[in-house]
């Protein structure tokens, strides 16, 4: 009578699985999500033009000065639920969207060591504090050079980017994250942001 109660406990739960994916199937045609996809160019075109979908949320940007006036940003209007912009640090979250952006900078300090090193010693310095980082890529805008790479936390994966911006006798860093699974959208978007960012700063600093 047990054996019986288990088996059709295990043929109901195979069921409910096969529904779930077949109902899964039927609504991915209608998911945005896969239905659209971005290129980093369309991207960065779309934040310099202060207006971006990214799927069907509609995003707006404006220059943001930060640090005193010493760093210019692309500040996305409305749409993070935290801004605390201090003299000497920036901390935008959306608690929603589960995406934050922070920068700060140390003054009388220049860029150190090369790119590579630079970011060796930080994925290091994650093992040792026993964070089990997978580096995604590295890249390059401008002066400007950051690394993507994946974390586990207790709110499931994260995907995050970091950056480091010289500029006269000052280093600039900054660090965007979002969750690992939106890393083709939101992701591909905050990695837009630190190109569109090194722009900014870039052409402030040549004038």
């Amino acid at each position: 009578m047990e054996l019986d109660r288990t088996i059709a406990l295990l043929q109901r739960e195979q069921w409910e699985k096969e529904e779930k994916e077949a109902g899964q199937r039927e609504r991915d045609p209608y998911d945005p999500k896969k239905r659209i996809t971005y290129t980093l160019e369309e991207l960065i075109q779309g934040i310099r033009s202060g207006k971006q979908y990214l799927y069907t949320l509609k995003l707006e940007f404006e220059p943001m000065e930060i640090l005193k006036g010493s760093f210019r940003i692309p500040f996305i209007r409305d749409f993070y639920d935290v801004v605390e912009n201090e003299p000497d640090s920036l901390l935008l979250v959306s608690s929603r969207r589960k995406t934050s952006m922070s920068v700060s900078h140390a003054a009388g300090r220049k860029k150190g060591q090369p790119m590579k090193e630079w970011v060796e010693l930080s994925m290091d310095t994650f093992r040792k504090l026993k964070l089990h980082a997978e580096l995604d890529h590295t890249g390059t805008a401008g002066p400007a050079e950051y690394f993507c790479y994946g974390m586990p936390t207790s709110e499931g994966q994260t995907y995050n980017l970091t950056f480091r911006y010289p500029k006269g006798d000052q280093v600039f860093a900054g660090s965007l994250i979002c969750m690992k699974e939106e890393k083709d959208g939101m992701g591909l978007l905050l990695e837009a942001l630190i190109h569109v960012t090194a722009e900014m700063n870039q052409e402030e600093g040549e004038g």
